[in-house]
C-alpha cells in the first residue's frame, strides 16, 4: 500500500487540474526519501530508460558497459539488425564481466575465465566437469526487455512494461522530418549534479526560465517568449522552443523539413529519465538517473545531422550546449537548498506555453505511481 503524504496528495488532485488551474508541488515531492523509493520501483524499475545511441554500437560486436539504478549492463550489436542488452554479471560466482567497451566476439569473465557469446549463450566453463545440475546450453547472460526509437537504445528493466513505440507515435509524427535516427553523437559527457532529478527534468522542460538563466546564452535564440507547448501523448510531452524569425539557419538540416520545422526545436521528455531538444542540425539530450533524493546522474549528448561538422562549429555547439547546462546546474543547486526550507509553499504554474510540461509531467507521476 502506499503510504499517505502531502506529495502523494498533490499528485492525485494534478490529474484534476488544467493548466489554467494548475499549481506546483509542496517541498516534500523533493525532498522526501521514502517518495524516491517508489519512483526507483514504479518508474525507473518499470519503465523505459534510455541507454546511449546506436552509433555507439555501429557494426557487430560492438559493445558499451553501462548501469542503470545498480543494475551493471552491456549494450551490444549482435547483428547489422540487432541490438541487445544483457547482464554484465557472471553466471558463475557474480564478477562484472567488462567495464569499458569496445569490439569482441566474447565476454570473457576476468575472475575464473567464463565465457559468453556476443548474444549471451556461454561459450566455455572452465574445468567444470560434466554433472547433473548444470547444463551449459542452458547457462547464458540474462537479456532485457530493449527497444530502438529515433536513434536512441532503450530498456526496460522489469520486463513489464508496454512496447514504447505506440506510446510515442504522436511524438515520432512531429520529429520524423527531423530525420533524428540518423545524427551522429560527437560530443558526451556524464557527471553528478546536486539536485532532485524531477527538478532537472522540469528545468528541461519548461520554457519560462529561458530569458532569465540563459539571458546571454539561450534568450537571442529560443527566448521564453516564443515558446508553444503542444499535447503531452501516452508517453511523452513537450513544446516548441521557437526561434526568432530573423535567427539564421544553423548547421545543416535535411532536405524534409519545412520552413516552419527549421525555424523551431522540439522539446521532448519520455519519462522517467529521457530528456531532449531536435532542431534541423543536431540534437541534445540528457539521460537522467536518481542518485539520492538530492543528487541525480547526468549523462548528457550531442548528436548532429553533418557528422562531418567543422572543429569550429563543433565547439561552438557544445560550448553553447555546456554554458546552459552549467547556468542551470547552478541554478538547480540553488532550488535544492531552497526546498528544504520551512517557509516552502505552492505557487501557480505560469500559462501552458511556458510551465504546460510541468503539469504534465505531475500527471504522467500521478498515473504510474498510484
Amino acid at each position: 500500500m502506499l503510504f499517505r503524504s502531502k506529495s502523494i496528495e498533490a499528485l492525485r488532485h494534478s490529474l484534476t487540474l488544467d493548466y489554467d488551474s494548475a499549481r506546483s508541488m509542496p517541498a516534500e515531492f523533493y525532498t522526501s526519501e521514502k517518495l524516491l523509493e517508489v519512483e526507483k520501483d514504479k518508474l525507473f524499475t518499470s519503465q523505459w530508460l534510455c541507454l546511449g545511441r546506436i552509433q555507439q554500437i555501429p557494426k557487430p560486436g560492438d559493445y558499451y558497459a553501462t548501469e542503470v539504478m545498480g543494475e551493471p549492463l552491456i549494450v551490444v550489436r549482435t547483428n547489422m539488425q540487432t541490438i541487445s542488452v544483457l547482464s554484465n554479471v557472471c553466471r558463475h560466482r557474480g564478477s562484472i564481466l567488462v567495464r569499458d567497451s569496445g569490439n569482441t566476439d566474447t565476454f570473457t569473465c576476468p575472475y575464473h575465465s567464463w565465457s559468453y557469446n556476443i548474444d549471451g549463450s556461454l561459450r566455455r566453463a572452465p574445468l567444470i566437469i560434466d554433472r547433473p545440475d548444470f547444463e551449459p546450453k542452458k547457462c547464458r547472460l540474462p537479456a532485457f526487455s530493449s527497444e530502438v526509437w529515433g536513434g536512441f537504445i532503450y530498456v526496460n528493466l522489469d520486463g513489464t512494461a508496454p512496447t514504447l513505440a505506440p506510446q510515442l507515435e504522436g511524438l515520432s509524427n512531429l520529429i520524423k522530418n527531423y530525420h533524428m535516427a540518423d545524427m551522429v553523437e560527437l560530443h558526451s559527457e556524464e557527471s553528478i549534479w546536486d539536485t532532485n532529478w524531477k527538478c532537472l527534468t522540469e528545468n528541461f522542460m519548461e520554457g519560462y526560465h529561458l530569458s532569465t538563466v540563459h539571458r546571454k546564452t539561450l534568450h537571442p535564440i529560443t527566448p521564453t517568449h516564443l515558446c508553444e507547448h503542444f499535447p503531452a501523448g501516452q508517453g511523452y510531452f513537450g513544446y516548441f522552443s521557437v526561434f526568432p524569425d530573423d535567427l539564421p539557419q544553423r548547421g545543416k538540416f535535411h532536405p524534409d523539413l519545412t520552413t516552419k520545422e527549421r525555424q523551431r526545436s522540439v522539446m521532448f521528455a519520455i519519462p522517467p529519465g529521457h530528456v531532449a531538444g531536435v532542431a534541423g542540425h543536431k540534437v541534445t539530450y540528457l539521460y537522467i538517473q536518481p542518485d539520492t533524493v538530492d543528487t541525480v546522474r547526468v549523462k548528457r549528448g550531442i548528436a548532429f545531422a553533418d557528422p562531418a561538422i567543422s572543429n569550429d562549429s563543433l565547439e561552438n555547439a557544445v560550448g553553447l550546449f555546456e554554458q546552459t547546462m552549467a547556468e542551470d546546474k547552478i541554478q538547480l543547486a540553488n532550488l535544492r537548498q531552497g526546498l528544504h526550507s520551512r517557509s516552502v509553499t505552492t505557487a501557480p504554474l505560469a500559462p501552458a506555453n511556458f510551465e504546460g510540461n510541468v503539469l504534465d509531467f505531475y500527471q504522467y507521476l500521478a498515473r504510474h505511481i498510484l
